[in-house]
């Protein structure tokens, strides 16, 4: 099968399977996101040696679980005694090192506040297409980043880090996505939900979410390099891993989450 055909099957597959709890909510997105959880926590674990390390992945998983429903005055003691554990880790065991540990903390760090996003956006009543926007400024700079880098690339982006991405793609994919979250901001979010959903919010989100997501690619992508992996697991044909392929989202909703707190949401 054609290389990009079966990553666009793959693609329509995952948003057949997403698309639901975006738009529900409630247990369903509960339930999504803790499976995403699970499979990025067996990823993340085995990042330093290839292996399946499965009895630190539930640690991890459940370390992210319990510091995202933590309550905002106690979240900086979850993070205070997951941090102490690691190093308690890497001091008990010669296979730990510090730059497991480092990054095992760096990257439940990044899941924890993105799922801190989540349940900011469904918790107080913001609906699925919140979720929705958030979704398309961030996939639709990948997206068109991919065909317009595909079609009209000439000049590298960043060869260390990314050897196939180019300035051509990183532009275009900004300009679409740009064009395309403030579509539906103004012609669906704010008709629908004008309370929740400030014009004023829905424009500097759309500008600044497409450039979170360039930078969320780019940053898991230094991650790879650093520890010699083209992708991070193989769960998904043509996108590698699951951390593949919510990178960029895991930024935007870091991102989103301070613009609602910023707007007293």
């Amino acid at each position: 099968m054609n290389k990009m055909l079966k990553k666009s099957l793959v693609a329509l597959i995952l948003i057949a399977c997403v698309l639901p709890p975006f738009l529900i909510g409630g247990i369903a997105m509960d339930i999504l996101v803790g499976a995403i959880t699970a499979l990025a926590a067996v990823e993340i674990a085995s990042l330093e040696d290839g292996k399946r390390h499965y009895a630190f992945a539930v640690v991890i998983f459940a370390a992210v679980e319990l510091m995202t429903y933590t309550e905002d005055v106690t979240v900086s003691f979850s993070i205070s005694m997951w941090l102490f554990f690691l190093f308690c880790c890497d001091l008990a065991s010669e296979k730990m090192t510090t730059d497991r540990i480092a990054y095992t903390f760096i990257m439940s760090m990044i899941l924890m506040l993105a799922w801190r996003g989540v349940d900011r956006i469904c918790i107080h009543g913001f609906n699925g297409l919140m979720m929705l926007f958030v979704g398309i400024a961030c996939y639709m700079c990948d997206t068109g980043a991919y065909f317009i880098g595909s079609f009209f690339g000439k000049h590298k982006m960043n060869p260390r880090l990314s050897p196939h991405k180019t300035w051509e793609g990183a532009i275009g994919g900004y300009a679409v996505a740009v064009v395309c979250a403030l579509l539906w901001g103004f012609l669906v979010m704010i008709p629908y939900a004008p309370k929740t959903a400030p014009a004023e919010l829905v424009v500097v989100a759309s500008f600044l979410l497409p450039a979170v997501a360039e930078v969320g690619d780019l940053a898991f992508s230094a991650i790879k390099r650093r520890w010699g992996i083209k992708d991070y697991g193989s769960l998904l044909p043509g996108h590698g891993g699951i951390l593949d392929r919510i990178d960029s989202l895991l930024f935007c909703l870091m991102a989103f989450n301070g613009l609602l707190i910023l707007w007293s949401l």
